[in-house]
């Protein structure tokens, strides 16, 4: 009847155009166009065919913003990557050509120059002693951020730790006529001697390389102090101990503390390399807290002095033996460490 072909006209039509905006939302995704959706859907077979092409497509997208969000991430380890190798690379040669050219200098007839002789051996020691430095924190620096350094985590009194580090120090802050002081080191709540739970070695290499800095920029007669004081974290119930050093050197400029704690970063590069620096020992102190739950900080003003700080847990928080850290290397990067130390 007339009837019955105008239903099977209508229905082949409402099928037709149904079936066109599916074959239409196939081709844009096909082309690339995950974002898009089909917005007529229903229970039918195509309704069922539309609704799973749409889960494909949010599926398509997701796994999209992945695949840019790490190829972001590559790029920037990339740019990482280079940047370690150049640094790297720079930090070594320089030492390395001044020894090389001191020695050739010295097997070419200097080492019968009683003028010369001894200044030459004692640059070539330098150097060496500089490279040995270097090397020494690369290593450390990599083996935190690869996890493969063990760290033994206990209690240990926060006043003991930097009577140690002190007591350490003392004699080459004294060449300088500095006073090194120990602020008072509060007490616990329930009234007990304040302690950290931490690896006492790691913590004892922090503090030592923060007083290191302190003196080497902090002019005769200054004085650096240390100190602790307990604050909240953000995350963790228990509080956590903060341990700074604060010392009357000549001050950070404001646009270089962002940068401090960055690998090879110097504010005064020439400065730095003539008082042995390898423009590691913040990056070290850095990953050294980051290891124990901590955070790290500086404060600084030009003509006033530095504060820089490192917090640690006064409790266990669960942290693993071995701490496993994202790296901040690529695993070529890496490699190319261990590359030129095992050579």
């Amino acid at each position: 009847s007339l009837v019955a072909i105008l239903l099977t006209a209508f229905f082949a039509r409402w099928v037709s155009r149904k079936l066109g905006l599916i074959i239409d939302y196939a081709a844009q995704l096909a082309q690339g166009n995950f974002q898009a959706r089909l917005h007529e859907t229903g229970s039918d077979e195509l309704g069922v065919l539309g609704n799973k092409l749409n889960e494909t497509g949010e599926k398509l997208e997701a796994m999209f913003e992945q695949l840019e969000r790490e190829h972001s991430e590559l790029e920037k380890l990339e740019r990482v990557r280079k940047d370690f190798i150049i640094n790297v690379s720079h930090e070594l040669r320089t030492p390395l050509a001044s020894i090389q050219g001191y020695t050739e200098t010295l097997l070419d007839g200097a080492i019968d120059d009683p003028a010369h002789n001894i200044r030459f051996l004692n640059i070539i020691s330098a150097n060496a002693e500089r490279l040995g430095r270097l090397i020494a924190d690369l290593l450390t620096l990599s083996r935190i951020e690869l996890g493969i350094t063990k760290f033994q985590f206990a209690g240990y009194y926060v006043e003991s730790m930097l009577k140690d580090c002190q007591e350490s120090l003392i004699p080459i802050a004294s060449k300088k006529q500095i006073d090194l002081v120990i602020e008072p080191v509060p007490l616990e709540p329930d009234g007990n001697r304040l302690e950290a739970f931490c690896d006492s070695e790691a913590v004892h290499q922090v503090i030592s390389n923060l007083l290191d800095n302190a003196i080497k920029y902090t002019p005769i007669g200054g004085r650096i102090n240390l100190q602790a004081r307990l604050v909240d974290h953000p995350e963790h119930k228990i509080p956590f101990v903060e341990i700074a050093v604060q010392d009357t050197g000549a001050g950070i400029p404001e646009e270089d503390l962002s940068r401090l704690f960055e690998r090879f970063y110097r504010v005064d590069k020439a400065r730095s390399r003539e008082l042995g620096g390898t423009g590691l020992g913040l990056a070290i102190v850095k990953h050294m807290a980051k290891a124990h739950g901590g955070d790290v900080g500086v404060v600084s003003e030009v003509g006033k002095g530095s504060r820089f700080w490192f917090s640690l847990p006064t409790r266990d928080i669960g942290l693993e033996e071995i701490q496993t850290l994202k790296p901040e290397l690529t695993a070529s990067a890496t490699s190319y460490t261990s590359t030129i130390f095992e050579r």
